[in-house]
């Protein structure tokens, strides 16, 4: 196995699953640097009180059918005594249900908070809803936000804004009525009978001709509410009530829901499959059905993008996302969810998945050696099999010592965020020179060269490091195999940032403005979406302090992360241009200041200082991060005590799933060679778009190529059963 990645480290866990594997296999993983993870990984600073250090922010949703059941067996063999830190994936694992889309309209940022109902079923249980279950659902849902959430909004604002004139509080009471005699004239119930049927039995024309008259009377309804909404209450409304542009949000949640569900049908996904309008881009194939600005400009859709980075060459000017892929992953997510829709991790990624991986892998016996670059892949002259792999030894352990790549924070076995230089030869001149040891600009030479050579070394490859650095070591594959050349040159993969900041005063301090007025309460600390470019995605991770080594008489207050995509130069700078992860670290670093001067404001009012005007763009107070030399002058010494990371090398690079891309990814089985078998999100699964489902999915079906199990992964076909 090369790499530790969730899609390597899912293959290992099927293939020691097996009964009687160890007769059959011995199971080695060679890993870059000190650590598993890939661009999932994360460490323990020791210098800074055991704080959580990611690559970015990540969390589980609740359709990771895959990952949890994956999850679920990973904890039991870990199998930790009660009352211990994370003893089971439920401790690990909490559902969350406050999502702030952050809305920026006429200049002003508004928040909407959205708060997706809990669902039937644990994920993880076995079983992935039916495709028409998921579209029904969707309806469900739609028709939940026009009866209760457009009229409660409608409602909240004529209670908060007493200032109306009395045209507006007219206006807006006959809007709520008329959607709800709307939606009891058209009766979403029957668009969810005729789905019901058509699921019941897919050759009902019957049924398919009620479907489709269905999408007509939808239609007809989203429009009549469209009209009435632009053309007789919009903009006068939202003039009164401060710009809060409550009727838009509400109108682009509806069209943008119907729009999936008459594509749906329209374009027959059920029997032909997503993966047939992977040619267009998800915003152009909701345009060629109809959909109109309320829709394709929705801050939902935008979110939607954000997620996944979905920005070719990272530049927000090149959103795409293809079609297929976006609508699958946009059914799956608010159709097939179970319990919550989404669900924080209680410790870092690294001490909550991969700790658990190498503790329970290593027990049953697969040897992890560390410190081994993959400097090449050598495949036999026929282009049939792996002959040799070259690994560069980066470090050595010492003589006599035992490597254990994790300790304890709390009791919990945590990774390091820097090796532990004590145990390794030369140890004190690696660590004074810092040089980088998972880079591909590593300023260290390797110690030693290792050729492993088939039928001596092993028998069999498992590639599960990211897409990204194949051309790096893998240029004989590309050149021998078309198909390998062609992923590698059509999928694209881009480079993220990330930021992450310790607060002296806690998430309320933060959401108060020093005028006195208060931010809306939600009594649990939220995930926010669509804020301000580069840094669009931010999350309130206080309850990570607990899990951190703070001084019990002056911890931080709150902690909270930030990422967004990373434009960079489409060629990697040669391997002798050392400094380069570092200069993209430093400008990293500038761009999360100067981001949080410009925009912390409107998202945290307390963190400014009291008695500026909060338009004023240079009022963050910096006082407020929590540094160990916190009273230093200037204040702004403390941001050096956050932390940022570029992630920029080959392997953190993130998978994009473009337009006219799908076709060219490769099952994890489907190398071209005899010995040779993929892992990671970036092969063709039942997703194709990167997040840890799609990489289990990946490691699942490595693993069948090569022991034939598991048998079933969940939604690998989907739509089909």
């Amino acid at each position: 196995m090369i790499g530790g990645g969730v899609g390597a480290m899912t293959a290992v866990f099927e293939l020691t699953e097996q009964p009687g594997w160890q007769q059959r296999y011995e199971i080695t993983v060679y890993q870059l640097g000190w650590r598993l993870g890939g661009k999932g990984a994360s460490g323990r600073n020791q210098a800074r009180n055991d704080r959580i250090e990611e690559h970015g922010l990540h969390f589980w949703f609740g359709y990771y059918e895959n990952a949890f059941n994956l999850i679920q067996r990973v904890y039991a063999a870990l199998d930790r005594h009660a009352g211990a830190p994370l003893a089971t994936w439920r401790d690990a694992f909490k559902p969350h249900s406050l999502f702030i889309l952050m809305q920026f309209y006429e200049a002003k940022w508004s928040e909407w908070h959205l708060s997706p109902p809990q669902m039937p079923g644990v994920p993880g249980d076995g079983e992935v809803p039916p495709f028409w279950h998921a579209v029904d659902r969707l309806l469900e849902l739609l028709h939940i936000h026009v009866q209760t959430t457009m009229p409660g909004d409608m409602h909240d604002a004529l209670h908060e804004h007493h200032g109306l004139k009395a045209w507006a509080i007219w206006a807006l009471e006959k809007l709520g009525v008329e959607l709800v005699r709307g939606v009891e004239a058209i009766d979403f119930r029957a668009a969810r009978e005729a789905v019901q049927r058509v699921a019941a039995n897919p050759q009902d024309d019957g049924a398919h001709a009620l479907l489709h008259d269905a999408v007509a009377a939808l239609e007809h309804f989203v429009a009549r509410i469209a009209e009435t909404v632009h053309a007789r209450f919009a903009a006068m409304i939202e003039r009164d009530v401060e710009a809060i542009p409550i009727l838009r949000r509400a109108l682009s949640l509806l069209e943008l829901g119907f729009y999936m569900f008459k594509g749906i049908v329209v374009d027959d996904v059920a029997r032909k499959g997503f993966d047939q309008l992977d040619g267009m881009d998800l915003r152009e194939w909701l345009s060629s059905h109809g959909a109109g600005s309320a829709a394709l400009d929705s801050d939902a859709l935008r979110v939607a993008y954000e997620s996944i980075f979905a920005f070719s060459r990272g530049s927000y000017q090149l959103p795409d996302l293809a079609a297929g892929t976006g609508l699958r992953g946009l059914l799956r997510l608010s159709g097939t969810y179970k319990e919550a829709f989404a669900y924080k991790m209680q410790a870092g990624m690294g001490d909550t998945i991969f700790g658990p991986f190498y503790d329970v892998l290593a027990a049953r016996g697969v040897d992890f050696q560390f410190f081994s670059a993959l400097r090449e892949i050598v495949p036999s002259a026929d282009g049939t099999r792996i002959e040799q792999l070259v690994i560069g030894r980066q470090a050595l352990v010492k003589k006599g010592e035992a490597y254990d790549p994790l300790y304890e924070v709390k009791g919990l076995r945590c990774w390091p965020s820097a090796p532990f230089f004590d145990k390794l030869e030369q140890g004190d001149e690696i660590a004074k020179l810092k040089p980088g040891l998972e880079s591909h600009w590593c300023q260290w030479p390797d110690r030693r060269t290792d050729r492993l050579l088939c039928g001596e070394h092993f028998d069999t490859v498992i590639l599960g490091t990211s897409i990204g650095p194949i051309p790096t070591f893998g240029k004989a594959l590309m050149d021998q195999k078309p198909p390998i050349r062609a992923m590698v040159d059509q999928v694209e993969a881009i480079g993220t940032q990330a930021f992450q900041m310790w607060t002296r005063p806690d998430d309320a301090a933060l959401r108060r403005a020093h005028n006195g007025e208060e931010v809306e309460k939600t009594g649990v600390q939220p995930i926010y979406g669509g804020f301000a470019q580069p840094h669009n995605t931010v999350a309130d991770m206080s309850h990570l302090l607990e899990r951190e080594n703070w001084p019990s008489d002056d911890p931080p207050g709150a902690i909270y992360y930030f990422c967004g995509p990373l434009a960079l130069k489409p060629e990697l700078p040669p391997r002798s241009d050392t400094s380069y992860p570092q200069d993209q670290g430093s400008a990293a670093g500038v761009r999360a200041a100067e981001w949080m001067r410009s925009n912390l404001q409107f998202l945290l009012p307390g963190s400014m200082f009291p008695g500026y005007p909060a338009s004023f763009p240079v009022t963050l107070d910096f006082s407020m991060l929590y540094s160990r030399n916190w009273q230093q002058i200037p204040a702004s010494g403390n941001f050096d005590d956050q932390f940022w990371r570029a992630n920029v090398d080959p392997s953190e690079l993130y998978v994009l799933s473009c337009r006219k891309t799908t076709q060219y990814r490769l099952h994890s089985g489907d190398t071209g060679y005899i010995n040779l078998v993929f892992a990671g999100d970036w092969t063709r699964t039942g997703l194709n778009y990167g997040c840890v489902e799609a990489a289990v999915m990946s490691g699942m079906e490595a693993s069948r190529a090569i022991c034939g199990a598991p048998k079933i992964i969940f939604g690998e076909n989907y739509p089909l059963p």
